[in-house]
């Protein structure tokens, strides 16, 4: 029975009760003196419009629960104002990228059409040429493809493109050496994917992928004919060199995986930017699986078809707002044989932190990573490129600081080659033992009068030190030389390799990336070898330079800082370090990257003679250094310091003791005997950022949790008592039932995850604890997930005042307005016309869905539709009724709930309408093969259809058994929200599909069909029994 023909019944019955009580009404009651009782006086009949249910005391929303939600409100708005403060102006490096100019020109190879690709309506291939530089349009040196990334440009090839044709036709063009080596010019092909959405879609990864594969092998097809006219022999190209930007480094390493890729057509792949370990936005089932797959792939195929791949993944640092530099880590996805990790900050002559799309246009980058690739070319073999080992030593040697660890043993040390040095006793100083060199300026060296100086090795020393402000190799004044004396005689070997440059620090120099340079070499005793001196020869005693040398034991220079993370919070870390010119401190319990400090270096005695304290910051994990100059002058105020790291869910590396941790490298001019004072604090405001940044994903999950625990607490309300209370009230009860519940289990999961001695969660089960919860495991951190509910919980609050508020808006609007926009009911539509009407509107949606419009879009459809039609239960409310409205109040309730929780589930769905209406907009109609289910839309359709059109709501529950169960498996969809929602994301919209589903069973349970059912399945048994 319908709504309307419950009023009808009721409009009838209410005369007869008038009536009655009328009757009643004129009997003259029993006369009562003022002694009688009152509990025997007889009360006058109630009347019949009013009727009320007790609503549970726990539910009720008292002054003290409003508060609570007013201070859980102000917090959360709190918090996120200081998170995005915090991430925007606070630990943030400072940008110096000098632009990159450049006269491009795109030519698109029309040859690469539809019988080559059947994506060649969607997507178009291009080659770059520099105009003015590049002297044919035609392909005839090395191909390079470049990939760009989500919503990225095809032009965004530009810099590196220009770049690299700039430095080859003014360095390499004309160089004899480099023209027998191999080395030509670079081919720049790009792709426009008409700005794609790719970090929202994994299908539009894969189709991206598919085509590149077929670009490549168009592309290796065009040089058998352009190659005629070079005058050498040269093998067919076989294989390429591939950029990929953000998203297009996941799409360089997918093309692996695809069915169309050709083994050995990529064998160097460089990534800026991208990241590698986690989606940016899990919210597409596609993706998350796709990353899985793509590790898998990476991880069990690493000895075939990847065994002659190089990769490097190039991180911006803090000033990327997009991808989070810790997931650009490729540690646990390759080898160090076969790739690393570096920052922009590390890299030599760079020494700049990057945003995610300057990387691509910082020309300081863009020029160590063009002359990179053109000295990996090797055009006489098929793969376009030198074998692996000799690619990764030039990659190291251009992207790495220098200040790696060497092996030790002198093994990897590039010594020139054996000379004979016959030198005057005149030109040759020797050094007392245990003596520090100072060369400083041109009057001192005169007096020295010497050009090689030689400095012995010493007992309590075991390395020397050199620094100076001048190049140290060819080019510069000094040379170094590992040296023993034969007779009258030196015979040496030139070891200028192992001087790296590293930033000018004095006094007039604030930033790292001021273009000056020192140059700094160290070298350890046994790396020496059976030579007894380290040789310094000054080629030029009239130039004006400084150079510092001196011998120093590495292990009285190395200071461990043992405290724990508890014990830096609330003491910070103090050090004093001694004299030297090069020493370390290494922080073991340092390596969160969610944590910022402030560092002050203090030295207050000193000036700088030389030069200025400078400092370099590096961490294990990865090839992260930053260079802070210019340190410990009395103008210098706190330095802000922050590290990228282990990310969340990603594996934990074992690294060696002696490596784990955040370390600081100092050099201070050892002129000056005073000792160093190095005091390190968190800088909690600044963390807030970080925290955010690494873990916004949360917030979207927990925000969910939330409305499902309210959502049951009404539904268990309505089930006992009748009375479906509103979203206040089911807050009230999870405040004082539910929260202080679902908080102890977390907190207790969360401390057990921090500090299990084992991976798994339990005994034989191959879930890890990195892969539950937030995938923290630092001992510190386990209150990151009760932060993450309690702003939630303030999250959800504000968005049911939001809502309701604009509900009610909407109803005044509709309300004074004369146009009748949501019609109340169709109240001439029969019974069926109705169900006419729905299966018809049904059935063309589940095929439009099935064929040609993602299912995600009908969901869109859905929640507006679930907003009218709250707008119009809400309307039903202010209708005067006399037999009152606790059926229409009770229905609206439960209708903005559903609405809230599909208000939680619009970030799984909008991303991938995104994509749909921008391949619209390029007027490519061919539909995604992974978002036409009708499955993972039917429920919530349905359910949309029977609420606005039956006026209905969820079936109160009597039997124990049916309410019991719906409890249970909110509460499963609760915990498993909790355990895998932040890292398998895009479950949690599958899950409340499957909730919806639950909803429409307990609905048809309860329904005519349900009872005709029943008694046909019990006839026909019956009768079969019978027979």
């Amino acid at each position: 029975m319908t709504e309307e023909e419950e009023e009808q019944v009721k409009q009838q019955l209410i005369p007869k009760v008038v009536n009655i009580v009328s009757k009643n009404a004129n009997e003259k009651p029993p006369k009562l003196n003022r002694m009688s009782s009152p509990e025997t006086s007889p009360s006058p009949p109630s009347s019949p419009t009013i009727r009320r249910f007790p609503l549970p005391k726990l539910y009720r929303l008292s002054r003290h629960y409003k508060l609570s939600i007013l201070f859980l409100i102000l917090f959360s708005v709190a918090s996120i104002g200081i998170i995005l403060d915090s991430f925007l102006h606070h630990q943030r490096d400072v940008s110096g990228c000098q632009q990159s100019y450049t006269r491009p020109q795109y030519i698109k190879q029309t040859g690469f059409d539809s019988e080559m690709t059947r994506f060649a309506g969607k997507y178009s291939l291009y080659l770059y040429r520099e105009k003015g530089v590049d002297l044919t349009d035609r392909p005839t040196g090395v191909p390079v493809l470049f990939i760009p990334g989500h919503a990225g440009s095809y032009k965004q090839v530009r810099s590196l493109a220009a770049e690299a044709a700039i430095y080859y036709y003014s360095h390499y063009e004309n160089n004899l050496y480099k023209w027998q080596q191999g080395t030509r010019n670079l081919d720049f092909f790009t792709v426009d994917f008409n700005e794609e959405f790719s970090a929202l879609h994994g299908q539009s990864i894969l189709e991206q992928a598919e085509y590149l594969n077929d670009a490549i092998d168009y592309i290796l097809k065009l040089y058998p004919q352009t190659r005629k006219t070079d005058p050498t022999t040269l093998p067919d190209a076989t294989s390429v060199i591939v950029i990929g930007h953000s998203m297009g480094g996941v799409v360089a390493r997918t093309m692996f995986t695809t069915h169309n890729y050709q083994q050995g057509t990529i064998n160097t792949v460089i990534t800026m930017s991208t990241p590698h370990l986690l989606p940016p936005v899990p919210f597409d089932w596609k993706i998350s699986e796709l990353y899985d797959d793509i590790h898998r792939f990476w991880q069990e195929r690493k000895k075939d078809v990847l065994k002659d791949v190089a990769i490097v993944s190039i991180a911006g640092g803090t000033l990327d707002n997009t991808v989070c530099s810790d997931s650009t880590n490729i540690e646990s996805i390759v080898p160090a044989t076969h790739g690393f990790t570096v920052f922009s900050t590390a890299v030599p002559y760079v020494w700049t932190a990057t945003d995610h799309v300057s990387i691509l246009t910082c020309n300081q980058l863009v020029k160590v990573v063009s002359k990179a690739l053109l000295d990996v070319v090797d055009i006489r073999r098929g793969s376009q490129t030198k074998p692996l080992e000799d690619r990764m030593r030039i990659l190291r040697g251009a992207l790495l600081s220098g200040l790696e660890n060497r092996k030790g043993d002198g093994s990897d040390l590039e010594l020139g080659n054996l000379s004979l040095l016959s030198l005057s006793e005149s030109d040759v100083l020797y050094l007392p033992p245990g003596k520090r060199l100072v060369i400083q300026e041109q009057q001192q060296q005169q007096q020295q009068g010497a050009s090689m100086i030689l400095l012995p090795t010493v007992a309590n020393a075991n390395a020397f030190a050199i620094l100076s402000d001048d190049k140290i190799g060819n080019g510069g004044r000094f040379e170094l030389f590992l040296c023993s004396k034969r007779f009258s005689d030196l015979v040496c070997r030139a070891i200028n390799s192992i001087a790296i440059p590293i930033p000018a620090s004095t006094e007039t120099y604030i930033h790292p990336f001021s273009g000056n340079t020192f140059s700094f070499a160290s070298i350890e005793f046994e790396e020496m070898g059976n030579n007894d001196y380290l040789g310094i020869m000054d080629k030029d005693t009239t130039d004006k330079r400084f150079l510092v040398a001196e011998p120093f034991d590495t292990r009285m220079n190395r200071q461990v800082i043992h405290q724990s993370m508890l014990s830096i919070a609330l003491e910070g870390v103090h050090v004093k370090t001694n004299g030297g010119m090069f020493t370390s401190v290494r922080i073991p319990s340092i390596e969160s990257p969610i944590l910022a400090y402030h560092l002050k270096i203090s030295r207050p005695n000193c000036s700088a003679s030389h030069f200025a304290p400078f400092l370099r910051q590096s961490i294990s994990t990865m090839h992260e250094s930053k260079f802070y100059v210019n340190l410990a002058g009395d103008h210098k105020e706190e330095t802000e310091v922050s590290i990228h790291g282990r990310t969340a869910f990603a594996s934990i590396m074992n690294y060696p003791r002696d490596q784990n941790g955040l370390s600081f490298q100092i050099w201070m001019d050892p002129t000056c005997s005073e000792p160093l004072q190095l005091d390190l604090s968190i800088d909690w405001y600044g963390s807030a950022g970080r925290l955010g940044f690494r873990n916004g994903i949360m917030l979207a999950t927990f925000s969910f949790i939330v409305v499902v625990l309210i959502f049951a607490s009404q539904i268990k309300c309505y089930n006992d008592s009748g009375v479906y209370p509103h979203f206040g009230q089911g807050l009230s009860f999870c405040l004082q039932r539910s929260l202080p519940i679902v908080m102890l289990l977390v907190t207790i999961c969360s401390i057990a995850q921090c500090t299990s001695s084992s991976d798994t969660v339990w005994l034989n089960s191959k879930i890890l604890w990195q892969d539950i919860l937030t995938g923290n495991t630092d001992p510190f951190f386990w209150w990151i997930p009760l932060i993450g509910l309690w702003i939630s919980l303030g999250i959800v609050c504000l968005l049911w005042l939001m809502v309701e508020g604009t509900l009610r808006l909407f109803a005044c609007l509709t309300e004074f307005c004369p146009l009748n926009l949501w019609p109340i009911s169709r109240q001439q539509e029969t019974r069926y016309q109705q169900i006419q009407r729905r299966t018809i509107t049904t059935c063309i949606l589940f095929m439009m869905v099935a064929t040609c419009i993602p299912y995600q879009f009908v969901f869109v459809v859905a929640f507006l539709v679930q907003i009218i039609d709250c707008v119009r239960a809400l309307l039903r409310c202010k209708i005067p009724t006399k037999a009152g409205d606790l059926k229409r109040e009770n229905r609206y309730n439960f209708m903005f709930s559903i609405l809230l929780l599909f208000f939680t589930l619009l970030p799984f769905n909008l991303p991938i309408l995104l994509v749909w209406i921008r391949n619209i907009s390029v007027h490519w109609f061919v539909p995604f093969s992974s978002d036409h289910s009708v499955l993972a839309i039917a429920p919530i359709m349905v359910y949309v259809e029977i609420l606005t059109s039956n006026r209905k709501m969820l079936p109160r529950q009597n039997n124990r058994f049916w309410s019991t169960i719906t409890y249970l498996f909110m509460y499963y969809i609760v915990i498993y929200a909790f355990l895998f929602g932040i890292k398998y994301t895009h479950w949690i919209y599958f899950l409340a599909n499957h909730l919806i589903a639950w909803f429409l069973l307990l609905h048809f349970r309860d329904s005519h069909y349900s009872r005709l059912s029943y008694h046909y399945l019990m006839d026909h048994v019956g009768s079969k029994k019978q027979s």
